[in-house]
């Protein structure tokens, strides 16, 4: 005869508010356990609330109908997220060659402006009543397409803020500018930007940058095909 495990309810919750890691050791959010809280620190909804140093990594998409919503809030410096090939989903809608947005409001896909050592790598951010992604100093952004949002698609915060490394980015049909930061030393490489609703770059030192058709004009030195040299500084 089969032998038969019954687990009680307790038991189940149990697992259920157990964090999840995957097998790269990183903690997965997703979804699903948005509902009830994805890791230590987070009660559950959005946004899912990092408040612990470490990886962590999507095994789903997670979105929103609220453009005033934000996904992914950072309180802890340190941090890596890796995207894992997932989006981060919004109503928000930018169209036109002069960007205009429908819906839009002060939700962020990833907000970690106040802390620094924040990553994220590997996916894509579309349809945020506000920025895509705003971070501190010293942050790295790699391999992420940031579209059609209300605002800026990456917005990088503080006053002479330092040390960012953002790469093999695809940022455009934001309604706000392409990437910036409001003073500070950051650097953008490999990426292009086009189509945005202010300056495609603002504030950083560029290389190998593609800007074409960014509303307020495009704020690198073009030193061949619109392109920012290794040493032009795009404020």
């Amino acid at each position: 005869m089969p032998i038969r495990t019954c687990l009680s309810a307790a038991a189940l919750l149990t697992l259920a508010v157990t964090p999840a890691f995957a097998d790269r050791g990183a903690r997965e959010l997703s979804a699903e356990c948005a509902l009830f809280g994805c890791v230590p620190g987070d009660s559950g909804g959005y946004p899912i609330t990092l408040t612990e140093p470490g990886s962590y990594i999507l095994t789903s998409n997670l979105s929103t109908i609220s453009a005033s919503q934000t996904l992914i809030l950072v309180n802890a410096s340190n941090v890596q997220i890796d995207l894992n090939g997932f989006a981060l989903l919004g109503p928000t809608s930018c169209s036109g060659s002069t960007v205009s947005c429908t819906g839009t409001g002060i939700g962020n896909g990833i907000s970690a402006g106040s802390q620094n050592y924040v990553t994220i790598r590997n996916g894509s951010i579309r349809g945020m009543g506000d920025a895509g992604i705003v971070v501190g100093n010293y942050a790295r952004i790699e391999d992420v397409t940031i579209s059609s949002n209300g605002g800026q698609g990456v917005s990088v915060l503080g006053f002479l803020s330092v040390g960012g490394v953002f790469r093999r980015l695809s940022i455009g049909l934001n309604g706000g500018g392409g990437i910036g930061s409001l003073f500070g030393s950051h650097h953008l490489i490999d990426s292009t930007v086009i189509n945005n609703g202010a300056q495609g770059v603002f504030s950083m030192f560029c290389s190998q940058v593609l800007l074409s058709g960014n509303d307020s004009g495009d704020a690198c030195t073009a030193i061949g095909p619109n392109q920012c040299s290794p040493s032009t500084d795009c404020d």
